[in-house]
């Protein structure tokens, strides 16, 4: 399924691609051009600044993505494809390090000690009872006879 973001990433990924020389155009499988092609938004636009680079553009997410499956598979060489693979599993060993250091489950609990538990009879619970007829008549009584 064909979703908004990736339509849009497509037309940003048209976009670069425009902007890139032949000889890279020309690695890519043009099927894969027509797939592009097939999924780009008809009313997005993009704009891409040839003043700025490709990592200070203002690119999707999912834009991001695509270049770098193709970068992968079709432009690099296979030495380029080892090294970019392994700074990628890399990248995703730190970023999990970091999560597990952060999200530690040994940890969550850590500081729960410092808490205390509230055990008085404040919490308990209160009986209601509800007035019968003749109760609320007589307290209307007594109401008026205050005034």
């Amino acid at each position: 399924m064909v979703t908004k973001d990736l339509s849009e990433a497509a037309v940003e990924f048209k976009s670069i691609l425009e902007n890139c020389s032949d000889d890279i155009v020309n690695k890519i499988p043009t099927n894969f051009l027509k797939f592009i092609d097939k999924i780009a938004s008809k009313t997005y636009k993009f704009n891409y600044d040839k003043t700025k680079s490709l990592i200070e553009q203002n690119l999707k997410s999912e834009t991001r993505g695509l270049i770098a499956l193709v970068y992968q598979d079709y432009i690099c060489t296979d030495e380029e494809r080892k090294e970019y693979i392994q700074k990628s599993n890399l990248y995703i060993i730190e970023n999990e390090n970091m999560k597990r250091e952060k999200y530690n489950p040994n940890d969550i609990f850590k500081d729960v000690k410092n808490y205390k538990v509230n055990n008085s009879k404040e919490n308990s619970i209160i009986e209601y009872k509800k007035e019968n007829f003749i109760q609320k008549i007589f307290n209307k009584i007594k109401y008026f006879f205050k005034k």
